[in-house]
């Protein structure tokens, strides 16, 4: 492959991972050449929302009139209307719709907040009998992952939702400069305090050998920022006792590391002002930073991460590693969010039925593999592995690729390996050769045995929070200035100094009803809910 036509591969972040498509889909399923033809007309109609992000060619119409609303309303069981939803006002548009009667039949949502706020005004429909009566797909994959029922259900007791199940796998990684740790004789931190020292040594001990103060232990901004929280268990809420608390002790703790970090002359004095963490990727990418926080989940990080850092420092050398362990335990760095729920069912939908075939068309595995690699041998082929890539890739990201937002209640857990991010790096070249082996690392330090999820589930999957408490919510969370204004102040302003205004802030907003509405959800609900346990379920071995 040619290095232009490499590197526009290398862009379409995951969207080509490949599953071999079944022969319905390459053989028995035609493309639409438009979507009016005469077994179009005769199916129900129904109308759905679809994201419209501004990303369609010219050239393929617009998000609710183009290749593949054609393809899906020639081949599925629905006359689909597609409803744009502008991506970044996507919950103001819906609550609109839903406000007026005007709301699509079936909806896509990533947002749990504003899909619950449809289960409490009751606009939404409760789908256990549906399932149970009119599906095929999804009634099936949910026997086969019981845990979505979990994700699913509201406090009533029904569903309310579908989603998509995907592999665990490691989303963030901890890498660490392995030359840097050669060159000055050390190991791999195991503990909170070896990783100090080694970030200690990283800031003053010139590892890249250039004579200059020049470089920094560890980033403090961005994603690493966020997993020094994690290495202390820093997570707000946490079980202890049985009961779940808010978890001062921790956020204690993680806040006086960084304080002593940053003391210490350790970490980029500015950290505060990098509030997306760009400057430290940098950094990092330009062999400044010794032990910073990077992804491994899609084709985009292989260059994010480690192409552009090898490409500014050919002789760099790096490693992924376990999180450090602190005295709360050892745990994840990050990973990604198995069962992920997406879609609602309008409660004044008309046909039911219709929505649930058109549900289950959608979750189908032909569906979701035409919709993800296009036609094979027009738009994808079988590469050496087994695995279909893009004929070609600048025609597949204009006609293929923008389509990601048809894809939500796609299963990747059921499309096998082709889906991995290791099915889409050559072995032959060392570089993606290397990278692969970052994977097996992180993949390894994320979901070993010994290491838990700090968390007590993923964040999608936490209650949602009434509007009086959310607002509390809200208002306490400028403890996280609180404590930041303690890592950069020195001796005049201390960590114990910012617990006490922490918790005086906690009080005044109303705190203790925060704390009373998570221990009675967490006492009612740890054996139904879907928690960590139900995560690490989704390991593929």
């Amino acid at each position: 492959m040619k290095t232009k036509t490499r590197k526009l591969a290398l862009t379409l972040t995951g969207i080509m991972a490949c599953a071999a498509i079944a022969t319905a889909c390459s053989n028995n399923t035609k493309e639409a050449d438009n979507g009016t033809s005469s077994s179009t007309k005769e199916k129900p109609s129904l109308s759905i929302s679809i994201y419209d992000r501004g990303n369609v060619p010219q050239e393929m119409g617009t998000i609710d009139n183009n290749r593949w609303t054609k393809w899906l309303n020639e081949n599925g069981p629905v006359n689909g209307k597609y409803v744009p939803i502008p991506r970044g006002e996507a919950v103001q548009k819906l609550n609109l719709l839903f406000a007026s009667g005007d709301a699509p039949d079936v909806v896509f949502e990533f947002d749990t907040r504003f899909r619950d706020q449809m289960y409490q005004q009751k606009m939404i429909m409760p789908v256990d009998d549906l399932i149970e009566n009119s599906s095929t797909e999804y009634k099936q994959l949910l026997e086969q992952y019981p845990e979505i029922r979990k994700a699913a259900t509201k406090p009533d007791g029904q569903m309310y939702e579908f989603g998509r199940v995907s592999p665990l796998v490691g989303f963030q990684a901890l890498f660490i400069r392995k030359d840097w740790l050669d060159e000055l004789g050390l190991q791999v931190p195991q503990t909170t305090e070896e990783l100090f020292a080694v970030a200690k040594a990283f800031t003053e001990q010139d590892p890249d050998g250039n004579g200059a103060d020049d470089t920094f232990g560890i980033a403090l901004s961005g994603e690493t920022g966020g997993t020094i929280n994690t290495m202390f268990r820093n997570v707000t809420w946490v079980v202890e006792g049985g009961k779940l608390v808010r978890g001062w002790e921790q956020e204690n703790a993680a806040n006086a590391f960084k304080k002593r970090l940053y003391d210490s002359g350790l970490v980029d004095k500015d950290f505060l002002a990098d509030k997306n963490g760009q400057k430290a990727q940098q950094d990092w990418n330009n062999g400044k930073i010794g032990i910073f926080v990077g992804r491994t989940i899609d084709l985009v990080n292989f260059n994010q991460y480690y192409e552009q850092l090898k490409t500014n420092v050919p002789s760099a050398e790096v490693q992924a590693i376990k999180l450090p362990k602190s005295e709360f335990g050892q745990f994840a760095i990050g990973v990604n969010n198995p069962v992920q729920m997406t879609t609602i069912i309008n409660a004044k939908t008309k046909d039911p039925e219709a929505a649930m075939a058109y549900i289950d068309f959608m979750a189908s595995r032909s569906a979701g593999e035409m919709l993800r690699y296009g036609l094979e041998g027009k738009d994808s082929a079988k590469g050496a592995n087994g695995c279909l890539q893009p004929i070609d890739a600048e025609t597949f990201n204009k006609e293929v690729s923008w389509n990601i937002d048809f894809q939500l209640l796609l299963s990747r857990i059921e499309l096998g390996a082709c889906t991995d991010i290791q099915s889409q790096l050559d072995p032959s070249k060392p570089l993606e050769k290397d990278f692969l082996r970052l994977i097996k690392e992180n993949n390894e330090a994320n979901l070993s045995d010994d290491v838990e999820y700090a968390p007590i589930t993923y964040g999608e999957h936490m209650p949602t929070l009434p509007e009086d408490l959310n607002i509390i919510n809200t208002n306490v969370s400028k403890i996280g200035d609180i404590y930041n204004k303690a890592i950069v102040s020195g001796p005049s302003y201390t960590i114990e100094q910012a617990y006490k205004d922490a918790q005086e802030l906690w009080n005044k907003s109303g705190g203790d009803k925060l704390e009373a509405f998570y221990e009675d959800w967490y006492s009612n609900n740890s054996e139904k809910a879907f928690l960590a346990k139900d995560m690490w379920k989704f390991i593929v071995k």
